[in-house]
């Protein structure tokens, strides 16, 4: 009859159409993974040049923390970029960094600040 040939060729119709779909579904998921890949080595790649100065031991990283400061007796200003304060505020590990180097601390000249803040 019409209406059975009618059913038989929806149901070939749609074995057809999920068979596109998990085909399309596999393509998407092979994307998804791809752009995960990609993601993952961008974001690797970035790390590389942002963080790397992070890899180097503290102490060197101290030391050129020193080299930032004025030569001595010249005490170096208490706020502003040119303060040591400035590199506590940059990331945890550098703040650790330098409220743990003391001669980062030598010279600041707390009374000459203070006479200011006053006048």
């Amino acid at each position: 009859s019409l209406m059975l040939d009618f059913m038989e060729a929806d149901r070939a119709l749609i074995v057809e159409q999920d068979a596109k779909i998990l085909e399309l579904e596999a393509q998407i998921a092979a994307l998804q993974s791809s752009i995960s890949e990609l993601r993952a080595a961008k974001q690797s790649r970035l790390n590389s040049y942002r963080y790397s100065v992070l890899t180097l031991p503290n102490e060197i990283i101290g030391e050129i923390f020193l080299r930032f400061l004025p030569p001595y007796p010249k005490p170096p200003p208490l706020t502003g970029i040119l303060s040591p304060t400035s590199l506590t505020q940059i990331c945890r590990q550098w703040r650790n960094i330098a409220l743990s180097t003391p001669a980062l601390w030598r010279a600041i000249d707390v009374l000459y600040y203070s006479d200011r803040l006053f006048t």
